[in-house]
């Protein structure tokens, strides 16, 4: 019985924190932090952020990024291209299809987008 008493009164001693003697000087130095202006912050922060970019573009740039990227994306075209005129002389895939085809192929596009950001709506709401 009396370690129930004691741990209940234990509990209650440490639910109170104590108060502290310099609290009201905390609570105004915290208070000015928040009030100070923040412009030369975001334009130091912005302007590292811009010269960031610069810096990196131009390693990509210096790399040869965009030159690998524009033979790699020539050479799939290419293949590509070549799969679908073997398709269709093999007869798996028609020569001409109707024009109104096309459309319902992008409608169906867009509605897999529009529920892809459904599903991403919902599930960041939960």
């Amino acid at each position: 019985m009396a370690d129930l008493i004691f741990e209940r009164e234990l509990n209650r001693m440490f639910a109170e924190a104590p108060e502290l003697g310099d609290s009201n000087l905390f609570a105004l130095k915290v208070d000015e932090t928040l009030q100070r202006g923040w412009t030369l912050r975001r334009m130091l922060i912005g302007g590292l952020g811009l010269v960031g970019g610069v810096v990196g573009g131009a390693q990509l740039l210096g790399g040869g990024l965009v030159e690998r990227l524009g033979v790699a994306t020539s050479q799939s075209g290419r293949l590509l291209t070549g799969k679908l005129i073997d398709l269709v002389q093999a007869g798996v895939m028609p020569q001409s299809l109707p024009p109104d085809v096309g459309m319902f192929w992008v409608a169906g596009i867009f509605a897999v987008a529009a529920i892809g950001f459904a599903v991403t709506r919902v599930m960041r709401e939960f």
